[in-house]
């Protein structure tokens, strides 16, 4: 329920509500008029659209490594190719510079979320860094670092 004073500004597309930004040198302690990330897009916008879409190819690398080994995982000769590894990396990074881009624009980020993500990240990352140059990975291991990984892909998408 808003209240006499409330300042914030109208629910953006995904229903989230953002306090306009303040400003000390505008003469007074207010709001400027015009301001709020509701209004249009900028800089920041664009940097965060390019971060998701790097998300997405790291994402992307990563599932799609493992998915042209399921056929060497059912003979058992199944192997981490560079290309999960530089996924996961690519993922860690841009999932990073995504939450520090949000919270510099004061966007809500879930964080028990985040940290969930990352945990899940961080095993996929040691398991396939530290079995990189295995010319074969054991059947449950390769299947855990794609369990985990759609795993990921799937608190990404259901955790509202």
């Amino acid at each position: 329920m808003r209240r006499f004073g409330d300042v914030r500004g109208p629910p953006d597309a995904m229903g989230r509500i953002y306090a306009p930004r303040r400003y000390a040198s505008a003469g007074r302690a207010g709001v400027r008029a015009g301001d709020g990330p509701w209004l249009g897009s900028g800089l920041m916008d664009v940097l965060i659209h390019l971060f998701v879409g790097l998300h997405i190819i790291g994402i992307a690398a990563l599932l799609g490594g493992f998915l042209t080994q399921m056929k060497a995982m059912g003979q058992g000769t199944a192997r981490f190719v560079p290309a999960m590894l530089h996924g996961a990396l690519t993922m860690l990074v841009t999932g990073v510079a995504l939450v520090g881009l949000n919270e510099a624009q004061s966007h809500h980020v879930d964080t028990v979320k985040i940290g969930v993500k990352l945990a899940v990240l961080i095993v996929i990352l040691g398991l396939v860094y530290v079995k990189r140059d295995d010319e074969k990975v054991d059947k449950s291991l390769f299947g855990l670092v794609g369990l985990l990984t759609m795993v990921n892909i799937f608190i990404a998408v259901l955790w509202t």
